[in-house]
């Protein structure tokens, strides 16, 4: 398994572009990718239209780090195969 993180304090510098593109390149290659949104704005959950779904359901990457949820019971099916 390979991890990729893309980082920055500074906003408005494609962290979200770079990380949904990436995640994008590896899922049409074959690869299972599973990009995590960590960012407040939620901007690459909105990118895939699922910010108003992960709303309603409660589900965000606080139950994941405070280790109320899995990844299984928080993950997100994209539209794009092999991508969540």
């Amino acid at each position: 398994m390979r991890t990729i993180a893309i980082s920055n304090y500074k906003g408005g510098v494609g962290k979200t572009t770079s990380a949904v593109n990436l995640a994008s390149i590896y899922a049409d290659a074959g690869r299972r990718v599973l990009l995590i949104d960590l960012d407040p704005q939620a901007s690459a959950t909105d990118y895939y239209g699922l910010y108003d779904k992960a709303k309603a359901e409660s589900r965000s990457s606080i139950e994941l780090l405070y280790g109320q949820s899995s990844v299984a019971d928080l993950a997100f099916e994209t539209g794009t195969e092999n991508l969540s």
